[in-house]
């Protein structure tokens, strides 16, 4: 990557395909190789992933608001956007478990007069393209007031299998009381 002063439209037009100019973090100009994407064949490997990366992306259009807007403000602050997070976790816990991850939907935090309990609509894909996908609802176990007024603030919750995240961001709880 070499840092560019001066640019024509002509000069860039001229070196498509060999030079990318680009403006890096939206303030310095600067030029580097052309990307390649690599041709096929490709291994199995790599196919299997870029169908992982596909679904990821496919499943991004399938949140709700309540769970988009979660994935925003969990996200604010941070350097990877909330899309760029979500690929991470379906991709990596594909590199561990060659499984897709379930994704959350949607949640719904219910509260009662002593507890409160968190209800998350979930998506299983899969990658054979033979097996359907599933839509399911999982609930948590009741959780006591007392206990959260005694836990260290602020609480986030969110999902996982066995301390492996899933694809779900992290809710900050706010009690209403």
């Amino acid at each position: 990557m070499a840092k560019v002063k001066v640019i024509t439209p002509e000069t860039i037009e001229r070196m498509r395909g060999k030079v990318d100019y680009y403006w890096l973090r939206g303030i310095t100009a600067v030029a580097r190789k052309w990307p390649k994407k690599p041709k096929p064949p490709y291994t199995v490997l790599q196919a299997e992933a870029m169908g992982v990366f596909a679904m990821a992306n496919r499943s991004m259009h399938r949140i709700s608001q309540n769970m988009l807007d979660a994935w925003r403000v969990g996200t604010v602050g941070i350097k990877p956007s909330w899309t760029d997070v979500y690929r991470k976790i379906i991709m990596r816990y594909w590199k561990i478990n060659k499984a897709l991850p379930p994704i959350a939907l949607d949640y719904l935090v219910t509260e009662t007069a002593t507890e409160f309990s968190v209800s998350w609509d979930i998506l299983q894909l899969y990658i054979d393209p033979l097996v359907p996908e599933e839509l399911y609802t999982k609930a948590t176990a009741l959780i006591n007031k007392a206990d959260i007024l005694e836990a260290p603030k602020p609480i986030y919750f969110t999902l996982t299998d066995g301390g492996v995240r899933l694809v779900a961001p992290y809710i900050l709880f706010e009690d209403k009381a």
